[in-house]
């Protein structure tokens, strides 16, 4: 089986249910909270490791990170780490019912920019350092590209120059309509994420329904959403179907507090088979 590198952040999170969101000048009650591993590139590592699939994770990690590398080499993730005495990124998530505010602190992050990039026959660039997105993207051989949260920090000439290259996008909506103003879009393959509507292939216009749940914290559902496409799509599966691998793994994760809740193999089979009608084989 093929490797899938993934490049992005590895951070801690601090999730957060509260009352309600908190105006200006105004406070609520936390009603409960939890630190969990997180980090966009580390969530999809170990989704993709979680289903079966072998996956090699490109990050950095600070001077309070060995824990979390304890946690990847349980869960079968290889890693290759740029080390840093910062300490490693935080995220600081704020859930109200379907509403959802976050905060992140770059800590040992920021160093991606100085990391070299290494070669990959198939890659994901999860959100991260434009440079190092740059480095990767030239060095990919098959590879998706998921600006995320850090869509803001590239220039319009490298966000034009990486999609071009990508041979998948994912993206939400506000993200596709500003990628739109800046590329055409509508030549690539792109994964477009519509929260609790489900998600659409914007190419061919199908959607893909979200699977009905009891959504307690979102945080992490893209990302088990990209690791659940991957476990399909090194399995040989159609662009369809990955979506749908994608949308029942995503499921899963949003029933619990953090971003790492991914279901057993037997339990995703049946609720991918009670909903789609149809075995998902992987």
């Amino acid at each position: 089986m093929e490797k899938i590198t993934v490049v992005g952040h590895s951070a801690f999170d601090y999730i957060f249910i509260v009352e309600s969101l908190s105006s200006k000048n105004q406070s609520s009650y936390i009603k409960k909270w939890k630190k969990c591993y997180g980090g966009g590139g580390a969530n999809i590592s170990i989704g993709i490791a979680k289903m079966g699939g072998k996956s090699r994770l490109y990050t950095v990690g600070g001077k309070d990170f060995k824990r979390y590398e304890n946690f990847l080499n349980k869960n079968n993730v290889e890693f290759i780490l740029k080390r840093s005495n910062k300490k490693t990124a935080r995220a600081y998530i704020f859930n109200a019912g379907n509403e959802q505010i976050m905060y992140f602190y770059w800590g040992s992050s920021i160093e991606m920019k100085n990391m070299r990039g290494i070669k990959s026959e198939y890659l994901h660039i999860a959100p991260c350092h434009p440079k190092l997105a740059l480095r990767m993207a030239e060095k990919a051989g098959f590879f998706a590209f998921e600006p995320g949260q850090d869509l803001k920090k590239f220039e319009k000439k490298d966000i034009s120059y990486i999609i071009e290259k990508a041979d998948i996008v994912f993206c939400n909506e506000t993200e596709l309509r500003q990628m739109s103003k800046i590329t055409n879009l509508r030549r690539k393959e792109v994964i477009v994420t519509l929260g609790d509507k489900g998600s659409l292939i914007y190419k061919s216009g199908t959607k893909i329904p979200a699977i009905p749940c009891r959504a307690v914290d979102t945080t992490g559902a893209g990302d088990a959403y990209k690791a659940g496409f991957w476990a399909g799509f090194m399995k040989g599966c159609e662009i369809e179907k990955c979506c749908k691998i994608g949308t029942a793994v995503s499921s899963f994760v949003v029933e619990k507090i953090g971003a790492q809740n991914f279901p057993s193999m037997k339990k995703l089979s049946e609720r991918y088979k009670n909903y789609f009608g149809e075995e998902i084989d992987i």
